[in-house]
């Protein structure tokens, strides 16, 4: 299977996969989701020549889980070390979920200079709802804020997931689909009350906001909103995906996912 580790400067081991050569791809998956889930754009990406880096974020799949560091911060500093123990100059980064808003951690963080640009895939910049924000996670405010994840969120996927995605993640390693929610809450709750806005303006490089027409999570306008906040920001909604593009639509996701490649390797 490949994957391979490294020790952050907090000595936690996080492990990804690496894969070809070429432009650097990083995808990093949402809340619960291995690195495995990225079968279909890894198998779609190496075969167009790009070099595929699939990383599991601290706590998730056959990373570490530290009872530290469960914040959005860390998680940018997390990515960033996987930049450099890799040596990589400059990269595209893919985002599901939680795993876009680690992206925007990174940028807040670090900025674009080891980036040529970043698709976001079906995650809002700012969950909790206000006046003038309508765009956040349904149902979530400042007012059902403490007690709103002690519930189950709605089922994330609009249409079935492929059943080859899920044979591949259970034959490369069922181990890394274990998952502490609990140990995680701390996470999710920063990622919660995270808001990437002023990050997404000062972001010079491309980025791609793409959005399930029938996420049950945000209103699909999210990725328009977030667009025209970007100095250099487009946005596609793929019709009939829930939250889960990359695996619902694989299709329609990994066409937009290559034009967008193609188009700025091209114009650097």
């Amino acid at each position: 299977m490949g994957i391979k580790f490294f020790t952050t400067d907090d000595q936690v081991k996080l492990g990804y996969m690496d894969k070809g050569s070429g432009i650097p791809v990083i995808l990093i998956a949402g809340y619960s989701a291995p690195a495995t889930s990225w079968y279909d754009q890894e198998k779609i990406l190496l075969k167009h020549g790009y070099r595929v880096i699939a990383f599991d974020r601290r706590s998730h799949g056959s990373s570490e889980n530290p009872p530290f560091g469960q914040d959005m911060a860390t998680q940018g500093k997390d990515l960033n070390a996987l930049l450099h123990h890799l040596q990589i100059k400059r990269a595209f980064l893919i985002g599901q979920s939680q795993g876009a808003s680690t992206m925007w951690s990174y940028i807040s963080q670090f900025g674009t200079a080891r980036l040529y640009g970043v698709i976001s895939v079906d995650q809002t910049p700012k969950m909790m709802n206000e006046e003038g924000w309508p765009y956040g996670m349904v149902g979530l405010n400042v007012q059902t804020r403490p007690t709103f994840f002690d519930n189950p969120l709605p089922k994330p996927n609009n249409k079935p997931v492929s059943k080859t995605i899920f044979l591949m993640m259970l034959l490369r390693g069922m181990k890394y689909l274990k998952f502490d929610r609990e140990g995680t809450k701390p996470l999710l709750l920063d990622h919660a009350d995270a808001d990437w806005r002023e990050t997404i303006r000062g972001t010079a490089v491309p980025v791609l906001f793409v959005a399930g027409s029938e996420s049950p999570f945000w209103p699909k306008k999210h990725a328009e909103v977030s667009a025209a906040l970007c100095q250099k920001g487009e946005f596609a909604i793929v019709e009939g995906s829930g939250h889960a593009v990359n695996w619902e639509c694989p299709k329609e996701f990994d066409e937009l996912m290559l034009e967008f490649f193609s188009r700025v390797a091209n114009n650097e």
